[in-house]
């Protein structure tokens, strides 16, 4: 196959008559310094065209897309106007609200469930492949490790119970312990706790829940989520600890979260039917 550079092509200033002959073209990009190559020279060209600045030709096929689309404000604004009015045409609305249904569907999550861990368990490969993708997500915390592998792909529910509202099991399940205790609660209603984050900017952090009318409570699942937010989540802890005496974290296997955590997942799914 006969190649061309982009040196090359830039010295017949782009010409189509030039390359006629050429069926691939190999270069350097001049944003990431990446080489590539594209096989088709008058697709190459014709999907430039409509640039005029040739200096931005030098360049693969994904940072070109990017000069195209995320680096032009009009260009992003026109596709955020065409994705509103496609997200509302009441047939997108009907596959949505289908696909929402399905979700929720309990006997499908089950054999989905069912599915995913007798491939964790017997397919070859299949767990070291799932975790290298949370390579991020592994501490030297045992404890938290196996509550991960047993996490993955697992989300949280969010609802109102007693018209307090919960952002996952692991807090319905704190709920309904409060609940069986006697024990007065509602969602934190303070001032945010301000504190600085891994990339040096200040931010505000609000706990879950507060008990007995001044003993503060975080709420922490050992999955994926906390995990990736690792370094982020003892920022938080400390700050809190710095900001109020009372203040606690119980994690999700704490037995009195693991007391209610299957009835908090009945619960929230026979609620939301």
């Amino acid at each position: 196959m006969k190649t061309i550079t982009l040196k090359e092509l830039k010295d017949l200033n782009y010409s189509p008559k030039g390359v006629s002959n050429y069926k691939l073209i190999e270069g350097e990009c001049s944003k990431c310094n990446q080489n590539f190559e594209y096989s088709n020279v008058k697709k190459f060209l014709r999907n430039r065209k409509s640039n005029q600045n040739k200096d931005e030709w030098d360049t693969c096929a994904k940072c070109y897309l990017k000069l195209k689309t995320i680096e032009d404000s009009k260009w992003m604004e026109a596709n955020r106007q065409a994705q509103l009015i496609a997200q509302n045409r009441p047939e997108q609305k009907k596959r949505n609200a289908e696909g929402v249904s399905k979700s929720w569907d309990q006997e499908r999550k089950s054999k989905a469930s069912d599915f995913l861990k007798k491939r964790w368990e017997n397919e070859e490969g299949f767990a070291e492949k799932a975790l290298k993708n949370f390579e991020w997500t592994q501490t030297n915390d045992e404890r938290h490790n196996e509550i991960l592998k047993r996490s993955l792909g697992a989300g949280g529910l969010k609802g109102e119970y007693q018209g307090i509202r919960y952002d996952s099991a692991v807090e319905l399940s704190f709920l309904l312990w409060c609940e069986n205790k006697n024990i007065p609660i509602k969602r934190y209603d303070l001032a945010p706790i301000s504190y600085l984050a891994e990339d040096g900017k200040t931010r505000l952090y609000f706990p879950d829940f507060i008990i007995y009318h001044n003993q503060i409570i975080e709420i922490k699942g050992l999955g994926v989520y906390y995990q990736k937010n690792y370094q982020r989540n003892l920022l938080k802890i400390d700050a809190a600890q710095k900001f109020c005496q009372n203040y606690k974290v119980i994690f999700s296997d704490d037995e009195c979260l693991k007391k209610f955590y299957k009835k908090a997942r009945k619960l929230h799914h026979e609620t939301k039917k």
